[in-house]
């Protein structure tokens, strides 16, 4: 079995790797959209023969997790390759469909597989790892063919929420491992060498609700579920109410898990123009007692209440996403300046850091470790004595 990174051997984003039998039969693993790309357009897609028209030798396509920059240019290939998803990630996608997300578009021939059961695409075998990161139900994967077994990390941490499926991993690794294809997104950034828990973040949350006098606005994203919980939680503690948007709850319902909020719980709430259902609330009834809420500025809501009374010193802004998001949001943090209104970053990577990547590759013990999702692959090499560094479009036997 032959590897070759297509996009990703020194970059975050756009991750694509295209592993080649010696029967000539092909696999690729994600196909992301880059993070620097600023339209999503067909004459991004990696040099892989039989993506625009599906070839025999073009088995299909695994997608790790539903983030953009693993499954975005997907929508320009041949709709006739097969495209393989964990259930969790196909859920997410037809909630998105349906609220019209840009970024959302429709698997035509699409292949739900379940965690850690192994399942065979002719010449490939491969077995998916649920891991441990801000996208829900995301995976890493163990592939063999040829006698040959790569095991692609994906991206995954181990302080999120669901950080024991690190541990089932570490104490359960795959054995004979020849590649290990591991990302190293934390590489190069200031705070790479512990990152705060899930759990730890609660507290911090729950300190700024309790100090403030009226309503706490959340900027985060709809998909990060373990910070949806992380937020509710700490509402909880402080005797709020979370608010969220449809499209947030809805895929809460979607995935299906009764621990995760639900607008069925008395103290969730959706966001709307009227209070038809009893799960509804307006501006107008949380005006009347801001400091019982937290909300969290998806869908529309923040334009609806950008020109209200709400928004004042007495509230509460927390940004809770990556730094480099906060671009997209300028005029909600331009707003929140001008109105005098307390502003806290509560965040923490969906991504390993560096205790977590070594203590990973020590359990694996792969015979090589090769670096993806990283600007610095090199740092790879002052970790680990077995790295194997190779470039774009460079092929490797495994």
């Amino acid at each position: 079995m032959k590897a070759c990174i297509k996009r990703g051997a020194k970059e975050i984003g756009g991750s694509a790797v295209e592993l080649t039998a010696t029967n000539g039969e092909r696999l690729i693993v994600d196909l992301g959209l880059p993070l620097d790309a600023e339209e999503n357009t067909a004459d991004l897609l990696p040099d892989i023969k039989g993506l625009k028209q599906k070839t025999d030798d073009l088995l299909g396509i695994l997608i790790s997790h539903p983030h953009q920059d693993h499954y975005g240019l997907v929508l320009h290939i041949d709709k006739s390759i097969p495209i393989y998803m964990g259930e969790a990630t196909a859920k997410i996608m037809d909630v998105c469909i349906k609220h019209n997300l840009p970024q959302a578009f429709t698997f035509e021939n699409q292949h739900i597989f379940e965690s850690y059961k192994p399942f065979n695409i002719s010449t490939f075998k491969i077995t998916p790892y649920l891991v441990d990161h801000s996208a829900y139900g995301a995976h890493a994967f163990l592939i063999e063919a040829d006698g040959r077994r790569l095991f692609y990390s994906g991206d995954f941490r181990a302080h999120g929420r669901k950080g024991k499926l690190f541990d089932y991993l570490i104490k359960n690794p795959p054995k004979d491992i020849d590649v290990l294809m591991m990302e190293g997104s934390c590489l190069g950034r200031e705070l790479s060498e512990k990152y705060p828990s899930e759990q730890s973040l609660q507290a911090e949350f729950e300190k700024v609700f309790k100090q403030t006098k009226g309503a706490v606005f959340i900027q985060s994203s709809s998909q990060n579920i373990d910070r949806v919980v992380t937020i509710y939680r700490a509402a909880k503690k402080n005797g709020r109410t979370l608010v969220m948007s449809g499209y947030t709850g809805h895929i809460l319902m979607a995935l299906n898990n009764p621990h995760l909020p639900s607008f069925k719980w008395p103290d969730v709430k959706k966001f709307a123009t009227d209070s038809t259902m009893p799960h509804h609330i307006t501006k107008e009834m949380i005006e009347k007692n801001p400091n019982k809420y937290v909300i969290m500025l998806g869908g529309p809501i923040f334009n609806i209440l950008k020109n209200g009374s709400l928004i004042n010193e007495n509230t509460s802004f927390i940004y809770s996403m990556w730094e480099g998001y906060k671009e997209l949001y300028q005029e909600r943090l331009s707003l929140m300046k001008e109105k005098q209104v307390p502003m806290f970053d509560i965040h923490t990577s969906g991504h390993a850091d560096i205790p977590t990547l070594k203590q990973f590759a020590a359990a694996l013990k792969p015979k090589k470790i090769v670096p993806i999702h990283t600007f610095f692959p090199e740092q790879f090499k002052e970790m680990f004595d077995n790295t194997e560094l190779h470039k774009d479009n460079e092929i490797f036997e495994i």
